[in-house]
């Protein structure tokens, strides 16, 4: 039986529509949808600098997508296939230091047998650009952090994963992602396998001018550090943002690599 005109039409346009992804390097992982809700932030929030009067309070996070899993090697090889100016030989040393992709043996050769292992060594204009060739963005702290709070669900379990992490030096080899069971928003390995680019990354940092000084005081990062945050106890999290404010955007680590976020 021969097959329709529709059928072949049909297939035709999915065959140009996949074509089309891979030129534009849109392939990535699949996404969970986040929905609007209230998130208690780490910082406690300030009347102004250099008060003492900071509070705890609930802020309001937009719903929003999120990859349920890291950026593979493999996605970001289809990346750099067809955005040739991101590959490793090619990179402006504006954009990436020198271990951008250190462990790659070549433009287009990831690490052995770890295809679909997380992509480290990218800068943060490296993940920004993947991001943007899918129509999307890297996530703001906030969102990240929301994600990782996951309303609340398996909180002790998410810090008690967070802190053998720590205790184990870095693996030479990386397993493939997603093989841990996923959170309640149906996101994987948001802790345990790298650490992650977020949008704002620098935004806690503290220096000669602040933006934000009603919400995140220099003390937080002075001597009375644990003075501005809502749970001093909460090792896992000063680990998380006094790694993002030791980052500058070029910079790349064997253990840093990144998901994409979108909006609703």
């Amino acid at each position: 039986m021969r097959p329709g005109k529709g059928w072949i039409f049909g297939a035709a346009a999915l065959l140009a529509a996949s074509l089309v992804a891979q030129a534009i390097g849109a392939e990535g992982p699949a996404q969970a949808h986040l929905p609007v809700g209230d998130y208690l932030p780490f910082f406690k929030f300030s009347a102004g600098k250099g008060q003492t009067n900071s509070e705890s309070r609930p802020i309001q996070v937009g719903a929003f997508r999120l990859d349920k899993t890291p950026v593979q090697n493999g996605q970001f090889l289809d990346f750099v296939r067809a955005h040739p100016e991101w590959r490793r030989s090619q990179a402006k040393s504006l954009f990436v230091d020198p271990r951008y992709l250190a462990k790659w043996r070549g433009d287009l050769a990831p690490p052995e047998g770890e295809a679909q292992a997380p992509v480290t060594n990218v800068s943060w204009f490296a993940a920004q650009a993947f991001c943007e060739a899918r129509g999307l963005r890297l996530p703001t702290t906030e969102e990240w952090e929301y994600a990782l709070d996951d309303a609340g669900r398996e909180r002790l379990a998410m810090t008690q994963s967070a802190l053998d992490w720590f205790s184990k030096p870095n693996p030479r080899r990386l397993a493939g992602v997603g093989r841990s069971a996923p959170n309640g928003y149906g996101i994987y390995d948001l802790v345990g396998m790298v650490w992650e680019w977020t949008q704002d990354f620098s935004s806690t940092g503290s220096g000669t001018e602040q933006r934000n000084t009603a919400g995140k005081d220099d003390a937080q990062f002075c001597g009375g550090g644990a003075l501005g945050v809502r749970d001093a106890t909460d090792y896992p999290a000063f680990m998380r943002y006094a790694l993002r404010a030791s980052l500058k955007a070029a910079y790349t680590q064997d253990n840093l690599g990144f998901r994409c976020a979108g909006d609703e």
